[in-house]
């Protein structure tokens, strides 16, 4: 009998531990449902832990403290930490503006998208790289691609042609971001640290060329360099069309 007893105990134990995924499971979903958790609070509180500290810091625990419930309750909306952060890197670009400011002119719509690109980096430095080096997921963000290929489309440029200057544009936009970003970093640093600043007296006077042209690379000169390069950029666009850049029939010459 003392032999049976045990093994109905060890029968217990297990389908307890069994179960025990299964109840905690439960318990996390009575501490979303009752801590007024959203997908949207979820989101954008994960947004603002990543502006103040970095999105090397960021994780679901520090997100769970920081709304008041436990890390898992997390998962009842999102099923993963990666999935969290493509919902902030959709809500990001939710702010993109896709309006030109005369009707039908595609060029300044692709200007003003740039530009709001841009002072999203500026605005939130720390999440920025999500934009920059995360693949678009979400319905959000495909549906922005839609919007702005249908624009091209509209533009008079073929899907190929699309392809490449979304590329260009896209890839020089996000790396001049992320390079005034560094930039500013430097620049406060050796603001702060009295030995960056005297290397980098030493390399202006060492190399003169470098002291030369650096000064324009300078932070004052970010607005500058960045509308320089888009407009360079805009005027292949807008040639395209006239050039080949549209897969609709061309008459050929006599």
């Amino acid at each position: 009998m003392a032999v049976a007893a045990s093994k109905r105990k060890k029968t217990v134990s297990k389908e307890s531990a069994d179960r025990a995924p299964e109840r905690a499971k439960r318990a996390s979903k009575r501490s979303a449902a009752g801590s007024g958790l959203t997908a949207e609070k979820i989101r954008d509180e994960a947004l603002r832990l990543i502006d103040a500290e970095g999105l090397d810091t960021f994780s679901t625990r520090r997100l769970g403290a920081a709304l008041g419930c436990e890390a898992m309750a997390i998962y009842w909306y999102y099923p993963s930490k990666d999935a969290l952060l493509d919902a902030v890197v959709e809500a990001l670009i939710a702010r993109l503006p896709m309006e030109p400011s005369a009707p039908g002119d595609w060029i300044d719509a692709l200007r003003k998208l740039a530009h709001a690109y841009r002072r999203l980096a500026r605005q939130h430095p720390h999440a920025f790289p999500l934009l920059a080096l995360r693949r678009f997921a979400t319905e959000g963000t495909w549906r922005f691609l839609e919007g702005l290929f249908e624009m091209a489309r509209r533009g008079g440029l073929d899907d190929r042609t699309t392809a490449r200057f979304y590329r260009l544009v896209a890839s020089y936009c996000s790396g001049v971001a992320l390079n005034e970003l560094a930039g500013l970093r430097d620049a406060q640093r050796e603001t702060s640290d009295s030995n960056l600043a005297n290397s980098a007296t030493a390399a202006r006077d060492a190399f003169p060329r470098l002291a030369a042209v650096s000064k324009y690379l300078a932070p004052d000169h970010y607005d500058d360099v960045f509308v320089f390069g888009l407009e360079l950029l805009l005027e292949a666009v807008a040639r395209a069309p006239q050039e080949g850049g549209s897969d609709k029939p061309r008459s050929k010459r006599a």
